[in-house]
């Protein structure tokens, strides 16, 4: 049972459900902001309309006795996010998709991942929650520990066999290329989410 666990095609096949389940996620939301009946105020004339009234809805929750937008967080969105409300739309409109599509695909898995966690991140700080509670702990699994998490996609299939520097390590063979990589990333990333907590502490 415990080489089953241990086996490769398990394992990818595990992250493949995790992919697929943070995809379901993302495509869809990205998709109805740049194709659907409202996406003039995120890619259309109206561009940043409907950043600014998520962000003017964050500020909202940052009173009373126990608020859920920290007031560093407050003064990002005042001073950072506001006033280029029309760029962050953009932005999130088109990283939905293109993280969507690259879960889907498996390609450059963990840095779409990664850029995934960053959004949901910042849904979390402007005090939204809906599905963060599952979609948070995949992002970091994939993200922390998903060194397969591209062997069932172009990463690899296509990626690895042609480029060695993408090729995911075999059982007990040392990381090298993209998994080393990742292997020197991870601890700054650590490092950043224990700051980002620290000062999601102090700034109550």
């Amino acid at each position: 049972m415990r080489t089953f666990y241990r086996s490769i095609p398990f394992t990818a096949a595990v992250w493949l459900i995790a992919r697929l389940l943070l995809a379901y996620e993302f495509l869809p939301a990205g998709l109805e902001k740049v194709l659907g009946e409202g996406s003039a105020a995120w890619v259309g004339p109206q561009a940043g309309a409907a950043v600014a009234g998520f962000l003017q809805g964050a500020l909202a929750k940052m009173g009373g006795e126990h608020p859920s937008v920290y007031s560093w967080y407050g003064w990002l969105i005042q001073h950072a996010f506001l006033p280029n409300a029309a760029l962050f739309s953009y932005l999130v409109a088109f990283g939905e998709v293109l993280v969507g599509l690259a879960l889907v695909l498996g390609v450059c898995t963990r840095f779409a991942t990664s850029m995934a966690l960053l959004m949901s991140m910042a849904y979390f700080y402007a005090g939204t929650v809906s599905s963060l509670p599952y979609v948070l702990p995949l992002e970091m699994a994939i993200v922390f520990a998903g060194a397969y998490a591209g062997h069932y996609g172009l990463d690899g299939m296509l990626l690895a066999r042609h480029l060695p520097w993408f090729r995911t390590p075999g059982e007990g063979e040392p990381p090298s290329g993209a998994a080393a990589l990742w292997e020197r990333i991870i601890p700054a990333l650590v490092l950043a989410w224990i700051l980002l907590l620290l000062v999601a502490i102090l700034g109550r």
